[in-house]
Parts: structure tokens; C-alpha cells; sequence
């Protein structure tokens, strides 16, 4: 009975690894399949693929009343099949459960990431563990939705004070394919992903820092899932 329990419990927290890490790029206003999947909000082609490049948000999520702290950052580009690609990393933090930590590997696109090509996911903890291309390869995807807002109406420019400097910025109003709009502040200075503040009826992401020098946040050598799994539930088995 004690193993039924934690084998339960450790699938529970690799469904959560992997919808947190997929969730990230769920676009606002559409609703999560799976529990646990938490919104970023990628605006028009703000998006920049800068080695080294980090951000960090405060998020509300207004329909879960729930908040957390998410990290994004762009790291190596490299060419894959041909294609250019870059390594990027998105972290998660929430009020009450543990960090997670998803590592994606994309080709780079004029309007942010496009396919995934391999993915590692590290929840707070434990060890790395690479994500099956069942999960992320074809039209349903478990991990790594990267759709986002257009870019609907630019309505002013202007010079903002942040973190003791200066940026130039848009106040824009964006588009999602349902078309559901959303306010934001975006600057091509405020890398990677552009976005100094994002809000709409469901959501609100704010910047709280930015920079570059960013290296992974994966730490170990990163194994297959299912041995990973089994690592798991052998742990368990001595419990």
C-alpha cells in the first residue's frame, strides 16, 4: 500500500514537472487541459533570441488566484537539421510547491520559438530527466505550447524609468487567436521575451528584473524518463 502511494505520488510530480514547464506558453484566455499549466505571455515579435539573456516576472493569475515568480532566459544557439536553434529556459516558481525548472531546445523563428526539438525537465530537489517526444512532437502537445498574442494596435511610445535605467517602450494592445485582447508594455531592450508588463481579465505578468550572463539552471546529468521513474519508485520501495 506504501508503494501505491508514492508511485502515485511521483507520477503526480512528473505530470506537474512537465504541464508547468509546457503551461509557460499556454497563451492567456485559453483554458489549461491539464491541471498545473501556468501562462506566459509572448506579445507580437518582441521576442529575442540573445544568449545570455534573462527575465523575471511576478505573475497573478487571476482565475486560479494563485501567484508566482517565473525566470525566462535565452542561452546557446546552435544549428540542428539545418535549422537555427537556440537552448532556452524557463523557471517556475510557486507560493507553495516546489520550483520547476524546464530546459527546451527550439528552433528560432522571426516570431519567438517554433519546434521543439528536445526537452529536460528538473523539479526542485531531484535529479534532471529528459521529457519523451511523445509529449512535445505533433499537433497535441503536452509540453511546449509557444503560441501567442499579435500585435494589434501600437498606441504610444515612450521613455519609462526601470530598475534605475532608462527604456524606451510601447504601450500596445495585442490579439489572441480567440480574439481576446490584452494590454502591454514591450521594449526591445528587455530581453528575451520583451515584456515589461502584460495584463488582461485573467491574467497579470509584471517585470521585476532583467539581465544577461545567464547559464543553465539544470543542475546534474540529465537521465531518460522512465529510468528516472524507476529511480522513483525504487526510492520508494526503501521507504
Amino acid at each position: 500500500m506504501l508503494f501505491m502511494k508514492n508511485r502515485n505520488r511521483w507520477i503526480v510530480v512528473w505530470l506537474a514537472a512537465v504541464v508547468v514547464g509546457a503551461g509557460l506558453f499556454v497563451p492567456q484566455g485559453q483554458t489549461a487541459e491539464i491541471e498545473g499549466q501556468r501562462p506566459m505571455m509572448i506579445v507580437g515579435d518582441s521576442f529575442q533570441f540573445t544568449p545570455g539573456a534573462w527575465s523575471s516576472y511576478y505573475v497573478h493569475d487571476r482565475a486560479k488566484k494563485e501567484y508566482y515568480r517565473m525566470y525566462i532566459a535565452t542561452l546557446e544557439r546552435l544549428t540542428r537539421d539545418g535549422k537555427p536553434c537556440s537552448w532556452m529556459e524557463v523557471g517556475v516558481t510557486p507560493e507553495k510547491d516546489p520550483s520547476v525548472v524546464t530546459r527546451f531546445l527550439v528552433e528560432e523563428t522571426r516570431s519567438g520559438p517554433g519546434e521543439i526539438l528536445d526537452v529536460i525537465v528538473q523539479v526542485q530537489g531531484y535529479s534532471p530527466f529528459t521529457v519523451p517526444e511523445s509529449f512535445y512532437r505533433g499537433e497535441e502537445k503536452d509540453v511546449g505550447n509557444f503560441k501567442g498574442t499579435a500585435v494589434a494596435k501600437r498606441l504610444a511610445r515612450r521613455v519609462i524609468p526601470l530598475g534605475g535605467r532608462s527604456v524606451n517602450a510601447w504601450d500596445v494592445e495585442a490579439v489572441d487567436d480567440k480574439g481576446d485582447i490584452l494590454e502591454a508594455l514591450v521594449s526591445e531592450e528587455v530581453s528575451p521575451i520583451g515584456v515589461i508588463m502584460a495584463e488582461s481579465p485573467l491574467i497579470g505578468m509584471y517585470l521585476s528584473d532583467w539581465g544577461g550572463g545567464a547559464r543553465s539552471k539544470i543542475e546534474g546529468t540529465p537521465v531518460n524518463f522512465y529510468v528516472w521513474l524507476m529511480m522513483q519508485m525504487g526510492g520508494a520501495l526503501t521507504k
